[in-house]
């Protein structure tokens, strides 16, 4: 694959799917021995070197009664903010945040620079190394215990499409972490489907949720009524997971993504997990059989060095957001289970 075609992927991939902090609110996520979290917002650079000119908001979550020494580094996928790890649908069935913090781990769990609570730059300013350097300040506190006085010895990176994207070129640069779960972010992809992904996205001033929001039309977002087809399989949905999407959907800066160059230089374990009805890189894609892993497996190793020591796993019946797909549990599961046995909480 040559890399105008990748880039032609991920720009195709995105639009179908893409000082001390300051303590805002510190409530805690539920009763009984449910998660305790307290939300922050850090001082992050788009450029390094470079002033911290812009304000990355988070949530960092702990199981009850303990503080471990691994964290979990949430990162959603464009169209997103970090509601999509912790869907407020189901009481819990669809919160990644519940299932991590209820195995030990602890969670922060991001906005994108451009996307959720955190700033909203210029759009041209929002490109794959902006965010990379954004991204390294929040793991680096993280480290620190700048956050809360806690510093963490591990860091798992946890993104979703475009925040798996972003791994690609934060880690090697920076090699802050101590392994990778990256899912739906195949390199297989459906260019018919790619073309109508492109077309249910628009400036998202031209969105009634964001007109007046005060965005750059570099800023895109998704049509109503266009993320059940695009990012679910119909046997693994629920229409109330839609309909909140629909409301709780985010804007992607269309600068965000260059790829890096081939092999991804990362040196630490990775899994990738995909749903295997994702209807951009599953579903018509001839390059792999999505229903076999070790098809996958064979394709994609030529994006990784040997040292990632890549496994992968697909999902069945499951959609591009498998965090929202009724499978939602299974996904859970395959993520934590490798993450135990790589980087245990303790």
């Amino acid at each position: 694959m040559t890399r105008p075609q990748l880039k032609s992927l991920l720009i195709a991939a995105c639009t179908a799917a893409a000082a001390l902090s300051t303590l805002v609110t510190a409530p805690p996520a539920s009763a009984g021995h449910g998660p305790i979290c307290e939300t922050y917002e850090l001082p992050v650079r788009l450029a390094d070197p470079g002033q911290a000119t812009e304000t990355m908001a988070g949530e960092l979550c702990y199981p009850a009664y303990r503080r471990p020494s691994t964290v979990q580094f949430l990162v959603h996928g464009g169209y997103y903010n970090r509601a999509y790890w912790n869907f407020p649908v189901g009481n819990g069935y669809y919160s990644y945040v519940r299932a991590a913090t209820s195995a030990g781990y602890a969670t922060f769990n991001v906005d994108l620079i451009g996307s959720g609570d955190s700033s909203h730059p210029q759009s041209s300013q929002v490109t794959s190394e902006a965010g990379a350097v954004a991204l390294h300040d929040a793991i680096s506190a993280l480290r620190a215990g700048t956050l809360d006085g806690h510093g963490f010895g591990k860091v798992i990176w946890v993104g979703h499409a475009l925040g798996s994207y972003y791994a690609w070129s934060e880690i090697p640069r920076y090699h802050d972490v101590d392994a990778a779960i990256l899912t739906s972010s195949l390199h297989g992809f459906n260019p018919q489907h790619g073309q109508i992904g492109a077309a249910n996205a628009y400036p998202a001033p031209d969105d009634p949720k964001f007109a007046n929001a005060g965005l750059d039309r570099g800023y895109i977002t998704t049509k109503p009524g266009t993320r059940g087809s695009m990012f679910y399989y119909p046997a693994t949905t629920d229409p109330a997971v839609v309909a909140k999407d629909e409301q709780l959907k985010d804007v992607y800066p269309s600068a965000a993504i260059v790829p890096p160059q081939i092999p991804y230089g990362i040196r630490v374990p990775v899994l990738l997990v995909g749903g295997a009805e994702d209807w951009l890189t599953c579903q018509g894609v001839t390059v792999y059989d999505c229903g076999d892993p070790a098809s996958v497996l064979a394709y994609e190793s030529q994006f990784y060095l040997p040292e990632a020591k890549l496994k992968v796993s697909m999902i069945p019946s499951t959609g591009h957001v498998m965090g929202l797909a009724t499978t939602a549990p299974l996904v859970y599961s395959t993520l934590l289970n490798w993450a135990s046995s790589t980087v245990a909480p303790k």
